[in-house]
Order: C-alpha cells, then sequence, then structure tokens
C-alpha cells in the first residue's frame, strides 16, 4: 500500500512539473524601453503582441505600476504608485473596484472616492510637462508659479472637457490649454462615486512653472 501511495505521489509531481514546463514554453519574458520608461512583461509565445502574466513599468528605475495581464487584459489586483515609489492606489479588474486610495480610510473609501487615473498619476503629470514650452513672454516677464489643469471626466471614465481650474497667466494658462488637446484620446480613468454610486467628476493636473529650473536647463 505504501508503495503505491508513493507511485502515486510521483505520478502527481511529475504532472505539475510537466504543466509548469509547458507554462514557461508557451510565454516570454520581454522588456520594452520608452525614454525614463521600462516595462517589464510576459507575453505569449505565439504573439507577442499579447500580454499573459505579470507586468510591471518602471520610471527611472523606481516601480510605478505592477499587476497580472490576461490575454492583453489586466486582471486581478493592480498597484500603481507616484514619484516616490509611494503607493498611490489599488484597483480590481475583475471586480472593477477600488480597493485602497492613498490618505482615505477604507470605509470613507465605500462611500465616496476620487476620480483617478487609469495607471499611475506620473503619466499624465509627464505628458504635459514633457509636452509644454515656457513661453518666452511669461520668461521675459518673470512670470511663474502654478497652474492647475481640471479635466472632466464622465460615468464611463473619459474625457469629455477641460478648464483652468487655478489660473496664473493667460499665456502660461493658454499654453497648458493647447497642450492639454494633444492628449492621447484612448486615456480611460476610473470615474467618481458618491455613496456606492458613479458620478462625474473632476481630475486635477498640477503644473509647475519655475523659472530658476529654466535657466538651469538653459545653460546645460
Amino acid at each position: 500500500m505504501k508503495s503505491g501511495i508513493s507511485k502515486i505521489t510521483i505520478y502527481i509531481v511529475v504532472i505539475l512539473l510537466a504543466a509548469n514546463n509547458l507554462e514557461g514554453q508557451n510565454r516570454v519574458l520581454l522588456t520594452k524601453k520608452n525614454g525614463l520608461f521600462k516595462e517589464v512583461f510576459w507575453v505569449s509565445e505565439l504573439d507577442k503582441n499579447v500580454r499573459d502574466g505579470k507586468s510591471t513599468t518602471y520610471y527611472k528605475g523606481k516601480v510605478i505600476e505592477q499587476g497580472q495581464y490576461s490575454d492583453n487584459k489586466r486582471v486581478g489586483k493592480w498597484r500603481f504608485y507616484n514619484l516616490d515609489s509611494i503607493l498611490d492606489y489599488e484597483f480590481d479588474f475583475d471586480n472593477n473596484e477600488l480597493l485602497m486610495v492613498s490618505g482615505i480610510d477604507r470605509h470613507d473609501l465605500k462611500r465616496k472616492s476620487p476620480c483617478l487615473f487609469m495607471g499611475s498619476p506620473l503619466i499624465p503629470y509627464l505628458f504635459l510637462v514633457n509636452n509644454l514650452s515656457y513661453p518666452a513672454k511669461a520668461i521675459d516677464n518673470d512670470v511663474e508659479g502654478e497652474v492647475v489643469l481640471a479635466l472632466k471626466i464622465n460615468k464611463e471614465g473619459k474625457v469629455f472637457g477641460f478648464y483652468i481650474y487655478q489660473k496664473l497667466h493667460p499665456v502660461l494658462d493658454r499654453a497648458v490649454i493647447d497642450c492639454v488637446k494633444t492628449m492621447p484620446g484612448d486615456w480611460r480613468f476610473i470615474p467618481a462615486t458618491n455613496m456606492g454610486h458613479v458620478v462625474p467628476g473632476e481630475y486635477h493636473i498640477t503644473i509647475e512653472f519655475d523659472l530658476e529650473y529654466v535657466k538651469k536647463t538653459s545653460l546645460n
């Protein structure tokens, strides 16, 4: 009897090992770089465009997004971080549910949740920063400070409008508006909720115009 049990155990182990080896053969680990961004992810061996497995995105070597793909779709729990590698929020794609948001108590989150970018908050911020130019007129007049952009997000998580929430100077405000018009149209947001109901909301992005930074970069 003991011998029979041992044989069955061995057979089970062999089957499990074979299954694991087969899974490894069906997937390939790739690294994709785009400037200071780097994504390390698994893809289908038959189609390198189909993400299937764990994916981690880095910015300047720091993790900003981490989770799982299945057949090119995000599944399970994903974590999204800010530039300081601090967890910004966690989202469950299987249940379409926010699990946690930095600075918000879990109990309060069930009653009311903010509008969030579907991904690391660094992505929309860096898009604006990298595509904005400091207008010469503002530099000549020593104008600096913060502009806060507000994106209007509907119940489906799509941008349907925008405006300057906090103005600074007409020239700088216009520069931000012109830049936001070039944002990718396929970006998606997590809609805000109130008492368990999805509601239209706003997503704010703060852009700082720093003359000292401009002077330093111009010297380089």
